[in-house]
């Protein structure tokens, strides 16, 4: 840091804006993140490249020689300035940034955006920047960078106002949603416990909870609480108008077998496979939910399971099948080869 201090204020600036853009960056990103009059030209990335401090590669694509010359050129930036200076090159990367190039420019805003978030008090501002870690964490998700989503999305969610759920509902369902299943991912189950309350109270409808019970259930099931993962399926179902009883009777059981047989009378195989797909969401979501009781009840209710298995034959064949089908089906076989 002593010898970047030595420098010219210009290299100086240089150095603190491209440290601001992590690991490696590309040439146009540090030159949305100047102004149009601060540097003529890129004589002085050819200058960090001749000092040792900066790698070429390609045309455009610039790598620090040594992560502890990235920190040394971030040490230039004053401590106390370093919230306000992240925010600088994040809006001035947002600014400069078309609609076209945000997929590619999303981290390196987001990431300098919310280092200096602290210092935005404007709530269309906070909204906008929810928004963009809505989009940068869901991005994440898609290329399975599960702790980065976390960070992005909670950051997302802390920015929203108390009265989110009210002016910035599509947002705020979005945002929790994602968290939801980022958290679950990563294992995190005691801030994903804390996340549930919100939603599951102030989401409009029901068909809104879905994403977020879908996650609860994951969480009971892989925390072997099965009995009131079982259950929570149960009520979700019921909810869905597929009420499945749990009283296992042999009526019950004989009555089920019966409504399956008459479905499957006279259907080939070939039947069965040119049966449409299902599409209606709500039908989609029961066999979701009757997946997760069925796995959680091999061991503990394996009465209901057949029922459930019964069931989700008959869905599949009255309402189309979906990818949970071909499980459904197996099962079915199953349970006619042990008969």
């Amino acid at each position: 840091t002593e010898h970047m201090k030595s420098l010219s204020k210009k290299m100086q600036m240089e150095l603190k804006f491209a440290a601001c853009l992590g690991p490696n960056f590309d040439a146009k990103v540090l030159e949305k993140a100047r102004k149009d009059n601060d540097f003529e030209d890129f004589t002085t990335l050819q200058s960090c490249i001749e000092f040792g401090f900066l790698q070429k590669f390609g045309s455009t694509k610039y790598v620090w020689a040594h992560d502890q010359i990235q920190q040394s050129a971030y040490d230039l930036i004053p401590l106390a300035k370093r919230e306000a200076f992240h925010l600088l090159v994040g809006s001035r990367l947002f600014m400069s940034t078309s609609p076209s190039e945000m997929e590619s420019m999303i981290f390196f805003i987001v990431d300098n955006m919310n280092r200096g978030s602290k210092l935005i008090i404007d709530s269309d501002q906070k909204k906008e920047l929810s928004q963009l870690n809505l989009q940068a964490g869901e991005k994440a998700l898609l290329a399975s960078a599960f702790h980065s989503a976390v960070k992005y999305l909670l950051t997302g969610i802390s920015l929203l106002g108390p009265n989110s759920w009210d002016v910035k509902y599509d947002l705020t369902l979005r945002l929790y949603d994602a968290a939801s299943e980022a958290l679950f991912v990563t294992g995190d189950f005691p801030r994903l416990s804390e996340l549930f309350d919100e939603p599951l109270e102030k989401a409009h409808s029901f068909e809104d909870r879905l994403n977020i019970l879908n996650n609860l259930v994951r969480a009971l099931a892989v925390s072997s609480k099965f009995e009131e993962g079982i259950a929570k399926c149960l009520s979700v179902l019921s909810q869905l108008g597929e009420g499945i009883p749990t009283d296992i009777t042999a009526d019950v059981h004989v009555e089920e077998v019966a409504q399956v047989k008459q479905l499957l009378q006279g259907k080939s195989c070939q039947d069965l496979l040119s049966l449409p797909l299902m599409s209606e969401r709500r039908k989609l979501a029961a066999m979701q939910f009757m997946n997760h009781a069925l796995i959680m009840g091999f061991v503990t209710r394996p009465k209901l399971n057949i029922i459930i298995v019964f069931r989700m034959v008959r869905m599949s064949i009255e309402h189309g099948i979906c990818n949970i089908s071909a499980f459904a089906f197996g099962c079915y076989g199953s349970l006619l080869v042990n008969a």
